[in-house]
């Protein structure tokens, strides 16, 4: 956690009193998947970042923590944590106490397991997707971006990558749209799709299996467990870390980029046009050209030198 968090410096004011000396802590989507034994006394969740995955979150921790064990869910006024009492209560039981401080505020309350009967398949879906000709059915999880449709940026990049490459890897997948397009497209194409959330490395997953298309899933964050190297490296970045514009998603993309590309591999990235991604290819991957500018995104094609 950052120093400056101001939930976290709420929490840790009041942890000792709250006894919560050795709670598990859910900090983002990912603890969600990995094996909990379902006899945890305590526990604390840090806010997340949507209504969905609020409510999934709840349900899936008062399975895992003991019955009037309790738990505590902790977020910034900012970031909704005003209007997720409703899902607590709903999942976990009556908010006993709230504590309010940092512009943040603490619910605490004893888990009488209302969302205990829910689990991670129930949170599943499937959506139909359309782009030209092509029709898939698209996995939904909550957490994951782009969630049941084409998102025009997205859309954007689609339209104007190149569909002659052999070997393709798209970081950050979310549930896969890219991958399973571009393989309907071009059968002969070994895809290979990764992101660092668990979530979206299972709704890929899905949507793959639901389309009866094969390619390559890794959980990875950026290149840290990419091995091969690629003839065309694609990505739609996030650019935001909680409610602020964040770079170093696409500046770790662009230094890893340049040593998995294949010769005369390319790279396409689609990004809102205001942000300064230009700079940041050319710097670590080499010559980078603006394809297409709609004012509100571009996408740029990187070769390496």
């Amino acid at each position: 956690m950052p120093k400056d968090n101001l939930p976290l410096e709420l929490l840790n004011k009041h942890r000792k009193a709250l006894g919560l000396a050795d709670s598990i802590v859910f900090s983002d989507e990912n603890n969600l998947l990995i094996e909990h034994p379902t006899s945890i006394p305590s526990a604390i969740i840090f806010l997340p970042k949507s209504k969905e995955l609020i409510d999934m979150t709840l349900a899936l921790v008062s399975k895992i923590v003991v019955e009037n064990g309790t738990i505590v869910l902790v977020g910034a006024n900012n970031a909704g944590i005003g209007s997720a009492n409703k899902l607590y209560e709903a999942n976990i039981g009556p908010v006993e106490q709230k504590i309010i401080g940092n512009h943040s505020a603490l619910y605490v309350g004893k888990n009488k397991r209302l969302g205990a009967g829910k689990k991670l398949e129930d949170f599943l879906s499937y959506s139909p997707l359309s782009y030209g000709n092509i029709q898939i059915e698209v996995a939904n999880l909550s957490g994951i971006f782009s969630v049941g449709e084409l998102d025009e940026g997205t859309k954007i990049l689609l339209d104007h990558i190149p569909y002659n490459k052999k070997k393709i890897l798209d970081i950050g997948c979310g549930s896969g749209v890219i991958g399973v397009i571009y393989k309907k497209t071009s059968p002969e194409s070994e895809i290979t799709m990764s992101d660092s959330s668990k979530l979206a490395v299972l709704a890929t997953k899905r949507t793959l299996e639901r389309n009866k298309i094969e390619a390559k899933v890794i959980e990875s964050d950026v290149f840290d467990d990419i091995k091969d190297s690629f003839d065309l490296i694609v990505t739609n970045p996030p650019f935001h870390k909680g409610i602020e514009t964040d770079y170093s998603f696409v500046e770790k993309f662009a230094r890893g980029a340049k040593r998995h590309l294949a010769k005369s591999g390319e790279v396409y990235v689609v990004a809102n046009s205001f942000l300064p991604y230009i700079e940041i290819l050319e710097k670590n991957i080499g010559p980078t050209d603006i394809i297409i500018d709609t004012k509100r995104f571009r996408v740029y094609k990187s070769t390496s030198l």
